[in-house]
């Protein structure tokens, strides 16, 4: 009896995959060639998930084939059901291996290209890791991964959520300076006169630097009109290079753009400067050395990086030993 109740919850598992397969392509053939079982098969793990539920998934009077409410309901269950278990099993792996078998890092998109290489050459050459796995973004999309246990070392800008369970490590300090199009031939001591010349390009108050940056002009009595704003910094650079935009970036936000050619004025801020830290975050579990390491090695890339693409501010940039 109970190794039948075993396998029931097993078919009951591969049955939200196939309802996930069929729910994604809404066509069970196509479902079933990607998850490498035969359509007769795939359907009849539809069918069992139908009679164990006691409810109708899809309507099968469309083509293809909708998902009825109850179906929209248990498409939004189960991939969280699915996640849930795909967790477990990446935890369970770090438990159990007597090495780490994969080391997932996050990072800012800003500075994703300027690190890969070096991180990659890092977690398989000289740490011996097997896989890594890399995700680039906002350090907002690093809270929720860290909180979720989706990646296990974010190198990422001044955390603002409850850092109880977490170490930070130092990477850098780095000031913001006023990015201005290569052609710009005014003076740069007045941002309100560049404002008359210029629009504003600034990130949008979703990302943290650009709350960062908001929160700084007000308490410099600053009011820039708004004319356009973005959440990545390839694109607030870009609306610099247009030559009819100006924007107030720090060298890590600044580096891509550099790297790719685009030819900007940088120049000291007009008025009371501010910075902001680069940090290697982390659960405090037991990685070893490994944030350490990657934390330095992070910071002796970036230093490489400015050195050699922004000279002019690559001294101002406060490394951690």
């Amino acid at each position: 009896m109970k190794k039948q109740q075993s396998e029931t919850e097993i078919n009951l598992f591969r049955a939200l995959e196939v309802f996930m397969a069929v729910s994604d392509t809404r066509h069970i053939t196509l479902a079933a060639s990607a998850l490498g079982m035969t359509q007769s098969a795939a359907s009849q793990q539809i069918k069992k998930l139908e009679r164990a539920l006691n409810t109708q998934l899809f309507d099968r009077t469309h083509r293809p084939v909708d998902l009825t409410h109850a179906g929209d309901l248990l498409r939004r269950r189960a991939f969280r059901i699915l996640n849930e278990v795909e967790d477990l099993r990446s935890d369970l792996r770090h438990m159990q291996s007597s090495s780490l078998p994969i080391l997932r890092v996050s990072m800012l998109a800003s500075i994703a290209t300027t690190l890969t290489t070096g991180i990659h050459e890092l977690v398989h050459d000289r740490l011996s890791i097997p896989e890594l796995s890399l995700a680039a973004g906002l350090a907002t999309d690093h809270q929720i991964a860290l909180d979720a246990r989706q990646t296990d070392i974010a190198i990422t800008s001044d955390p603002q959520f409850d850092l109880t369970d977490y170490d930070c490590i130092p990477i850098l300090e780095e000031p913001f300076f006023l990015v201005l199009p290569e052609g710009y031939d005014d003076r740069t001591d007045d941002v309100q006169r560049i404002a008359q010349r210029l629009s504003f390009v600034r990130f949008s108050s979703d990302a943290p630097v650009g709350r960062r940056t908001d929160q700084h002009l007000q308490r410099c009595r600053l009011d820039l009109p708004r004319s356009m704003e973005a959440d990545r910094a390839s694109m607030v650079v870009a609306g610099v290079n247009t030559g009819k935009c100006f924007a107030i970036l720090s060298p890590t936000l600044l580096i891509d753009a550099v790297a790719e050619g685009m030819n900007l004025r940088i120049e000291p801020l007009p008025f009371a400067g501010f910075k902001r830290s680069i940090l290697a975050v982390h659960r405090s579990d037991d990685l070893g050395d490994i944030p350490q390491q990657l934390a330095e090695e992070s910071g002796r890339l970036l230093r490489l990086s400015f050195e050699k693409l922004l000279p002019q501010v690559a001294e101002q940039v406060i490394y951690q030993p």
